[in-house]
C-alpha cells in the first residue's frame, strides 16, 4: 500500500487555486494591508501567504493585524491591539 503525503506547499497551492484569489507578480496571495482582505469577499490573507517567505516576526505582525481587521470585519468594532 503506497501513502502519498501532500507538502504544505501542494496543499497550499491547491487551496489558493480553488479559491481562485487574486495573486501578485510573485506569486503570494494579494491582499491590501488596510484589512488584509484578498480578491474573495470574506477571504483574508496575511504573513508568508500575501507576503513570500519573510521573518517570523513579520508574519506575527502581520498575523495580529490581520485578526484585528477580521475582528473588525465581524463585529463592527475590535479591541484587538495595533
Amino acid at each position: 500500500m503506497v501513502h502519498w503525503r501532500a507538502t504544505a506547499a501542494e496543499v497550499t497551492g491547491a487551496l489558493v487555486s480553488a479559491l481562485g484569489v487574486d495573486l501578485d507578480p510573485r506569486g503570494n496571495v494579494r491582499a491590501n494591508t488596510a484589512d488584509y482582505q484578498t480578491s474573495l469577499p470574506k477571504v483574508f490573507s496575511a504573513g508568508d501567504m500575501r507576503r513570500g517567505q519573510s521573518l517570523v516576526v513579520w508574519a506575527i505582525r502581520e498575523g495580529r493585524l490581520c485578526a484585528r481587521a477580521i475582528d473588525q470585519f465581524l463585529m463592527g468594532t475590535t479591541n484587538l491591539p495595533r
